[in-house]
């Protein structure tokens, strides 16, 4: 009579077996899911890349608008601000070429940027207003800081990391 049952010995190398083949598996499928994942950054960051230029290349934002900041700080809170475009007779809307400095002294003397910021701008009342100074970010919209401590614009834009902003 033939024994078709294996024995122990083959047993255990037939674990050995489907273990060894469990790991070049593992191996394998770990390889295409970090090739995969790497893929997919890889488009994000293209799509990203082209979002920033839509960014920068709307004009709107570049002649309209400002980021409002409480502190010469580029990571301080801030206030996104932009102007209100304007109809014309024929339908079109007309932006209106704003100074960044004033839109963003608005909104100091109002209190809702800077240490009042925390509470509802009030009706009557508002806030002194200290020097502003407006530098470029790099997707080309205006940042504009306190400079409380008088320092020159251009040096302020420069220990930010900005270009200094010429209107």
């Amino acid at each position: 009579m033939i024994d078709l049952e294996p024995s122990l010995a083959e047993y255990e190398e037939l674990g050995r077996e489907l273990v060894a083949k469990a790991i070049r598996h593992d191996r394998v499928s770990t390889i295409r899911r970090r090739v995969a994942t790497g893929a997919a950054v890889g488009v994000l960051a293209v799509g990203g890349i082209g979002a920033a230029w839509v960014a920068l290349a709307d004009p709107a934002l570049r002649t309209n608008a400002a980021y409002c900041h409480s502190e010469a700080d580029p990571s301080s809170p801030f206030v996104g601000v932009g102007a209100p475009g304007a109809e014309a007779p024929d339908g079109s809307v007309l932006q209106l070429d704003v100074d960044p400095i004033e839109l963003c002294a608005a909104v100091w003397r109002i209190g809702a940027v800077g240490p009042h910021a925390t509470q509802p701008p009030v009706d009557g009342v508002t806030y002194d207003v200290p020097d502003l100074v407006a530098c470029l970010r790099l997707d080309g919209i205006v940042a504009v800081f306190p400079n409380e401590e008088g320092r020159p614009s251009e040096g302020l834009c420069r220990e930010l990391g900005l270009a200094p902003w010429h209107g």
